[in-house]
């Protein structure tokens, strides 16, 4: 399956009305859905920024890590030369976040800052980690965190050797403690960690549960009932 344009996602997290065809698409399609919901975090964030949140003069060390990183001897060595072409296409993957950024009113000037979903380069907080257990005939069992790494709250979720899903995935969910209330955090692919932003003032002593289901392509957006491992948070 084919999936929507980067930039047409950011669009839609921002508020633009998606076309008919594109519905469509995220209707049948988790994780385009995800991304939406990733980016329209993303964009929650960046709605919330004041005055306080202007960027200022960086020390004199940020310029040197840039030199360091780069490979430059000094400030003043010119820096290699890169085609048109080249830059183009280096610049092409950025355009949807530079769309949002202006959308949303972000400031670029001598010092560019950015929200990314890049979570590794900050030491993570963690608040709470539960171990998930097997549900029902399960065989499987996991790990999941709720970290906060400086204004954003970040869910990890390990669930080692699960399989892969036949015309399906597995979607992570974070519930009321009775599971009554669901709401889709991202997708967990198997062999990996997933590692997802959870949204913008949702309370953990409202939403404790952790769950992970088996979904499938089916257009219907709801939990499928089909749990594979589930744990609860302490308060």
């Amino acid at each position: 399956m084919s999936h929507l344009d980067e930039a047409d996602l950011a669009l839609i997290a921002m508020g633009e009305p998606a076309s008919a065809a594109d519905e469509r698409h995220l209707v049948a399609c988790a994780r385009c859905r995800s991304r939406v919901d990733q980016l329209s975090a993303v964009v929650a964030t960046a709605r919330t920024i004041t005055d306080d949140d202007r960027p200022v003069t960086p020390p004199a060390s940020v310029w040197e890590g840039i030199v360091a990183e780069v490979g430059l001897a000094d400030p003043s060595t010119d820096a290699p030369v890169v085609s048109l072409d080249q830059a183009r296409r280096r610049r092409r993957p950025a355009l949807w976040w530079l769309a949002a950024a202006a959308a949303v009113g972000v400031v670029v000037g001598s010092v560019v800052t950015t929200a990314t979903t890049d979570f590794g380069t900050t030491t993570p907080d963690i608040v709470a980690s539960a171990e998930l257990e097997p549900v029902e005939d399960s065989a499987y069992r996991g790990t999941a965190s709720v970290e906060s790494r400086g204004s954003d709250a970040v869910l990890r979720v390990s669930v080692p050797g699960l399989p892969a899903v036949d015309d399906g995935y597995y979607e992570v969910w974070m519930a009321s403690s009775d599971a009554a209330t669901m709401v889709a955090i991202g997708t967990l692919n198997p062999g990996e960690e997933a590692v997802l932003r959870l949204p913008a003032g949702m309370e953990m002593t409202d939403f404790p549960l952790v769950d992970v289901s088996v979904e499938h392509f089916d257009g219907d957006a709801g939990h499928s009932a089909v749990s594979v491992v589930r744990g609860l948070l302490p308060a």
